[in-house]
């Protein structure tokens, strides 16, 4: 397989975002067993969602797909249902954010609809990334030049991954000790920041 560093950056970015979904699945599925679910962890784990991806990942996504379209890459379809999939997840993220600062707040209403719109969003998601690994990035591949590429990482917007950067802090320093445990546990590696990392507080911090 051609070796892009652009599509291979979005594949290690949706891995990343793999790591972060499965711990949203792991929250709700406490949430639907009468359980209790870490409010905090799952309200800055939708943030990190919402912040990170929307404004790096996404982006970048759709300027591939506007140049697989102007070179009549037979994909309109899929392109046109991604990028409503991307509007979709935003307003989604907003509104799970919420509902988890209510359910923390003692909204009885918020539970079984936090339970309903984050199963959606876990449906989504897998559907979204299930259709840009299997058809378009290797039809970009396929169908991108040389200078395409270079107009693409020129307009793309170059953020440090908050969470799985080089020195995560904050609630993203909380969310990263979570998910390195997890996976230490599952014998998974995590990349390694470039500072050791700080004592945990163990603080829990909530979006605002």
């Amino acid at each position: 397989m051609r070796v892009n560093p652009i599509i291979d950056k979005l594949r290690r970015e949706h891995a990343d975002m793999r790591r972060v979904i499965i711990l949203i699945r792991m929250q709700l599925d406490l949430l639907e067993r009468h359980a209790n679910p870490d409010l905090i962890l799952m309200a800055n784990a939708f943030y990190y969602m919402r912040k990170f991806p929307s404004v790096v990942h996404h982006p970048k996504e759709e300027l591939i797909f506007e140049k697989l379209l102007a070179r009549g890459a037979p994909v309109q379809k899929e392109v046109e249902q991604l990028h409503q999939q991307h509007q979709e997840i935003y307003a989604l993220e907003d509104n799970l954010i919420e509902l988890t600062l209510a359910m923390q707040q003692g909204d009885s209403q918020a539970p079984p609809r936090l339970l309903e719109f984050g199963r959606h969003y876990l449906a989504i998601q897998a559907l979204h990334v299930e259709t840009e690994e299997r058809v378009l990035f290797p039809a970009a591949l396929l169908t991108l030049r040389a200078y395409d590429w270079k107009d693409i990482r020129s307009k793309s917007v170059g953020i440090e991954d908050p969470l799985f950067g080089n020195n995560p802090t904050g609630r993203y320093r909380y969310l990263y000790d979570y998910l390195l445990r997890e996976a230490a546990d599952n014998g998974v590696t995590l990349p390694a920041t470039s500072q050791a990392p700080a004592p945990s507080s163990n603080k829990k911090t909530f979006p605002k």
